[in-house]
């Protein structure tokens, strides 16, 4: 296993030469709309003084809340509706569609409806020897962690295998590796470093 850097696109893989040839493996069925877990609606004024983490285009999440509406929001919503990082944006006032968009969308009204969707919790253990066959992609300016975008023959998927309540899949964000967080660049330095024992603690999203 290697790690390829792409320095002028800001992203690096973690594969192996034979697994980026490989056919890609879908480890779980796309979920329609109404069937997605966990979604809930905050209503914010045009500062909701939330920022987003766009390097997915197809996966929006919250990077960091700072003063704002969302703020105030979160001083007497319950717990199940705070809104927090890593929760992923579905809908700006009707619109779905690429993190570009509900950007643009979030900041184009007066007053906000956001449909949010809060991340499963999964904790990942793999062995090695083995190929791990996954691709992880982070932007080193904007992403809050490296998210899954292929997962081919290997632990993996031996994992979503033998363990399908606690799979993970494409879109997935990798929070802490073996019990620690760090950056993006850190964490993928981690994950190739690893001899034996891979912990991963990962945000999963149903996509």
């Amino acid at each position: 296993m290697f790690c390829c850097c792409k320095e002028a696109g800001g992203e690096e893989e973690l594969t192996d030469t034979k697994l980026r040839e490989a056919a890609l493996i879908k480890t779980a069925a796309a979920m329609d709309e109404e069937s997605i877990p966990d979604q809930f609606v905050v209503t914010l004024s045009s500062t909701p003084g939330i920022l987003l983490d766009v390097t997915d285009p197809e996966c929006t999440i919250i990077k960091e809340i700072t003063d704002g509406a969302a703020a105030e929001w979160n001083k007497t919503a319950g717990v199940g509706k705070t809104v927090r990082p890593f929760d992923r944006v579905m809908e700006v006032n009707g619109v779905r569609g690429t993190s570009v968009q509900l950007a643009k969308a979030l900041g184009g009204s007066d007053s906000l409806s956001i449909t949010l969707q809060r991340p499963e919790e999964r904790v990942v253990k793999l062995e090695r020897p083995g190929e791990i066959g996954v691709v992880l992609n982070y932007k080193k300016m904007g992403s809050k962690a490296p998210w899954i975008t292929k997962i081919s023959a290997g632990l993996l998927t031996q994992w979503n295998e033998n363990y399908p309540e606690q799979s993970v899949t494409m879109h997935d964000r990798i929070k802490e590796v073996n019990g620690t967080g760090g950056s993006p660049e850190e964490l993928m330095s981690m994950i190739k470093e690893a001899k034996k024992t891979l912990d991963l603690r990962v945000f999963h999203y149903a996509v």
